[in-house]
């Protein structure tokens, strides 16, 4: 999410502390300003502001990119509507638990690959502004949710390893939640990033909900194809966690 800097005392050109030019103590300060833009500096190598605006693509200070993962590092968050604020909690609550759960509806175009299969979910790591949920279905350890604070909402990225850890060539789709939405259900539309991969999945959406207390359930609708899962995991009762997904 963006940070914003707190405003300087007074105007500062980069060329003023850098300059070896000494004005004489009785140059008009007309002739001063005259001179300042021919030293040659500022906006070149070596700039900060610059280097900024050329690492974000023209606009310095700028939110991640569509289809990007934000890195919560770079700067304090912005603080969530209180809807959001408090799904996050609800989430944040869990880490370090791991819970089973099973398909609770489905259409056809997933039931082979998804009906009658053991899921577990793992909140595997937890920080301030990240939680990362890795989602096993059998053995397969490919699947993880990637929840990120960013640009005053919450993000959702479905981030696919091989078992080597590589990334799979589909992966890191998803969206963010349209604030404020629920303090037990948010709902994550596709982004630009998820258009662009898998142009026939540019009207996804996915949604994770708290159910009741004792539930969670996670799935995705696809509304033009007709297709859509639904999971529903029982927080009342953990289970061993399982091994760590591949990659992590």
């Amino acid at each position: 999410m963006p940070c914003l800097a707190p405003p300087r005392a007074a105007p500062y050109h980069p060329c003023m502390a850098n300059s070896k030019v000494v004005a004489p103590a009785r140059v008009p300060f007309l002739l001063l300003a005259l001179l300042v833009p021919l030293l040659g500096c500022g906006g070149g190598e070596g700039d900060p502001a610059a280097e900024a605006v050329a690492r974000d693509g023209g606009v310095a200070g700028s939110a991640a990119r569509p289809g990007t993962s934000a890195d919560p590092a770079h700067g304090a968050q912005p603080s969530l509507p209180p809807e959001q604020e408090a799904f996050w909690a609800a989430l944040q609550a869990h880490c370090g638990q791991a819970y089973a759960g099973e398909v609770s509806d489905i259409t056809e175009y997933y039931r082979a690959g998804l009906e009658g299969r053991r899921a577990v979910i793992h909140f595997f790591e937890c920080s301030e502004d990240r939680i990362h949920v890795p989602f096993h279905v059998d053995d397969n350890r490919s699947r993880n949710w990637i929840l990120t604070r960013v640009g005053g909402t919450i993000r959702l990225k479905h981030d696919h390893r091989h078992e080597d850890g590589t990334e799979e060539d589909i992966t890191q789709y998803g969206g963010d939640a349209p604030v404020p939405g629920l303090a037990t259900r948010q709902i994550f539309p596709a982004d630009e990033h998820t258009a662009r991969s898998t142009p026939l999945r540019f009207d996804n959406f996915w949604f994770l909900d708290f159910v009741d207390p004792a539930t969670l359930q996670y799935g995705v609708h696809w509304p033009k194809q007709g297709h859509s899962v639904r999971f529903s995991f029982d927080l009342s009762s953990p289970v061993p966690p399982p091994p760590a997904p591949w990659g992590y």
